[in-house]
Order: C-alpha cells, then sequence, then structure tokens
C-alpha cells in the first residue's frame, strides 16, 4: 500500500475540521472489563509489496520460508489472526500466474512466494486474504520489461485508451468490459489455485487527479446514451462495476470466500478523488468487509479517529457488511506538522498506546475488527522510533489479554 503517507498528508490539504478528544500519557493503557470475547476479535496485518522489496529482496527459497514462519510467529505475537498478503501491486504477480508476469520487486527467484507464505499462515492457523491492486499498472519507464505478448502492453503500444498514463505511471481503465475482464480473470485465478480465505482490494481505484481525457472516448460515448451523464458518476459507475463483477466472480469459486475492500479513510476523497463510493457496494450488496484507513489519531485537526470512524458506521449500519478499521502502525513515533499546537503534533510522539486506544474504541463501537498497516511499522521500524515502537507493542498485547 505504497504513498500512504502523501495521501494522508493530501487529506490534510484538502478538508477542514475540527475535534479532539483528552488522552493519556505514556503510562500502561488502562483497560475495561472485557466486552468482547478474544475469538470475535478479527485483528489483521497487512504484508505489502514494501515488506517483500526491503525485507524479502534476492532471498533463496529456503531463506524465504524461514522469513515467513518467523514473520507469521511474529504476527500472532501481536494477536493478528488475518493475514493481507499482497499478491498483485502493479499488474505484476507475486504468485505463479498466467496471467500477469512475475513482480521484480524480489529480484530474480524460482519460486512462489504467495504459496510460501500463505502456507506458513495457514500452518499456524491464520487466515490469508490475496491483496490485489486492481487498477494500478506498470510505471512508464517499465513498458519494455512486459513480455511481447501481454495484453496490457499491447495497449499501451497502440495508445489505446485501455490503459491510460497519468503522471508516471499507467492505469486500467475500468470503464472497458474487456479491462473489467482482465482485472476479474487475476481475481478468480487466485480464488481457484490457492488456499486462502478472501480477496482483498484497498484503496487505489482511480488515481488522485485523474486527467479528463484518461476516459474522453468512452466518456463521450456514454453521454450519447445519458445526457445528463457527469463524468464523476460516470467513473464511479465504472468502479461500481468492478466491484461487482470481482465480488461475483469470488463467490462464483467459493461462496465463503469473503472479499473485503479498504477504501481511504477520508470518504470525501474517496467518492470525489477516487471515484469510489462504499455506500454503493454496501447497497448493491457487492462487498463482505469494508476496511477504511482511519490513519489519523485521536487530535487530529481535520479527520480525526473518532468521529471518522462514526462516518463509517452510519455507512455499514443496518447493513450485514462487516466494518473493521485500517489503523497506522506506520505512523508511530512521527512528528507531524498539522497545527500550532504542538499537542496535535506530537500526539504519535508523546503517547506509546495508540494502536491499542483505537483498537479499543473500534471494538467498543461494535467494529468487527482492526487491521494494522504494516509489518515492518513493528518489526522493522525506523531506529529512532524502535522504543516507543516497543511500548506499542506492549500496549497491544495487554489489550489482547485482557479482551
Amino acid at each position: 500500500m505504497a504513498s500512504k503517507l502523501l495521501r494522508f498528508l493530501l487529506a490534510c490539504v484538502l478538508f477542514l475540521s475540527g475535534c479532539g478528544i483528552s488522552s493519556s500519557g505514556n503510562e500502561p493503557a488502562v483497560t475495561p472489563e472485557p466486552t468482547v470475547e478474544t475469538e470475535s476479535h478479527s485483528i489483521g496485518m497487512w504484508f505489502s509489496y514494501l515488506e517483500y522489496r526491503d525485507l524479502c529482496y534476492g532471498m533463496s527459497a529456503e531463506d524465504f520460508e524461514a522469513f515467513t514462519k518467523t514473520a507469521v510467529a511474529n504476527m500472532q505475537e501481536l494477536g493478528v489472526n488475518n493475514l493481507y498478503l499482497h499478491a498483485v501491486a502493479f499488474t505484476d504477480a507475486f504468485y505463479d500466474s498466467k496471467i500477469y508476469p512475475r513482480t521484480a520487486i524480489l529480484g530474480d527467484i524460482d519460486y512462489d512466494p504467495f504459496a510460501i507464505f500463505a502456507a506458513s499462515a495457514k500452518d499456524a492457523g491464520m487466515k490469508v486474504h490475496a491483496w490485489i491492486n486492481p487498477m494500478r499498472s506498470i510505471a512508464v519507464n517499465e513498458v519494455e520489461r512486459l513480455p511481447q505478448d501481454s495484453l496490457i502492453r499491447k495497449w499501451i503500444e497502440s495508445n489505446d485508451e485501455r490503459v491510460r498514463q497519468n503522471g508516471d505511471r499507467y492505469y486500467l481503465n475500468p470503464a472497458y468490459p474487456e479491462v473489467r475482464e482482465l482485472i476479474v480473470s487475476v481475481a478468480k485465478e487466485l480464488a481457484e489455485t490457492y488456499d486462502i480465505d478472501g480477496i482483498h482490494m484497498d484503496d487505489y481505484f482511480y488515481p488522485y487527479n485523474t486527467e479528463k481525457n484518461f476516459d474522453a472516448y468512452i466518456y463521450s460515448r456514454a453521454k450519447k446514451e445519458q445526457e445528463d451523464l457527469s463524468l464523476e458518476d460516470f467513473r464511479r459507475r465504472n468502479t461500481d462495476r468492478m466491484v461487482q463483477e470481482i465480488h461475483d466472480a469470488v463467490k462464483g469459486v467459493n461462496a465463503d470466500l469473503v472479499f473485503s475492500i479498504s477504501p481511504a479513510g477520508n470518504l470525501d476523497n474517496c467518492i470525489n478523488l477516487l471515484y469510489a463510493d462504499p455506500s454503493h457496494w454496501v447497497q448493491q450488496k457487492t462487498v463482505d468487509v469494508l476496511i477504511p484507513q482511519i490513519y489519523w489519531g485521536f487530535l487530529h485537526p481535520i479527520k480525526p479517529f473518532e468521529p471518522t470512524l462514526q462516518e463509517w458506521k452510519s455507512i455499514t449500519d443496518s447493513s450485514e457488511v462487516k466494518l473493521q478499521i485500517g489503523l497506522a502502525a506506520y505512523v508511530i513515533g512521527a512528528r507531524q506538522n498539522l497545527s500550532e499546537e504542538e499537542s496535535i503534533n506530537n500526539e504519535w510522539v508523546e503517547h506509546d498506546d495508540m494502536m491499542a486506544r483505537q483498537m479499543e474504541v473500534s471494538f467498543q463501537e461494535g467494529c468487527d475488527g482492526v487491521v494494522f498497516f504494516s509489518y515492518s511499522s513493528f518489526f522493522a521500524p525506523d531506529p529512532d522510533t524502535t522504543s516507543i515502537v516497543e511500548n506499542e507493542i506492549i500496549h497491544i498485547k495487554n489489550f489482547n489479554s485482557t479482551h
């Protein structure tokens, strides 16, 4: 889930609101009497292409398998029982795919990293969700790496609107049925091939600041059929179709597989900049679990944690869709220039129980679970934050032991 921090900062600039709550210092968290049985807690963790790149590059199959066993043990020590494991990050594959080329992020390897990691997690009793980025594709300077018979390469080289450049990267255009078919085929391949518990998507839908020429031709055709159709509604409709087709394909393989989506935590950004409206998926019953990325502290001047959580609850309440909360472990120990008030800027530095307190609020509000972004934030942190991360881990374990 790359560029989370950039999107976090963008959200800060785009929207203004305010709210805060009082918080404790660095003393051990005070936990209430347990209100939810431990086994009903879903505690997840994302393991992204960034971890693959930074922690696993160039490993042999034996070393990688040993790494995955250690990683699984680390996660379970933290109470994690659901692993969200990157399978597709940039229309590449961390698994043996017949559709997408093998990722170059791990170097020149001859093994199936997804299969090995998933097996280690499943052997330990953990649930595994194959995490895909449907629309985000390769960087502009990487086209030559694609096989000659790659459908995406053919679209790029023929300047086909099915793949469009946005900034320094290409994105698939979900307005076209052929593109959605390609995306769906990858989700279906994973569901059919591996012993997994679900398919997962995060917040990469349309790119931020999508240009009007991204889909100008296909939009003009749609306008002929529906004259009052806005570009924004057109794009949201395309996202809805993509979500529904992935959902239907996954359920067609196995109705028990969980289809989860982790949208951007700022709902306005999600709807108006990424053209993804989670309320539509809830209404259309095309998602099982929403995991909004509420990557902000309790004192954040724009998107404070508790009011933002309530905003998401209003979407899932009175529905069968489960709500889990994405938590920003990557912010632990980071000073943020958000306000003239130092208490706001230093919230993640002065308090070493942020994760446990956000877990407590989430479960008290009836959320089904939480998911941490990401593995390296806890188990390969920046040296400057090691001490505070260790304290956060202690608080999380204390929380788990009393709930």
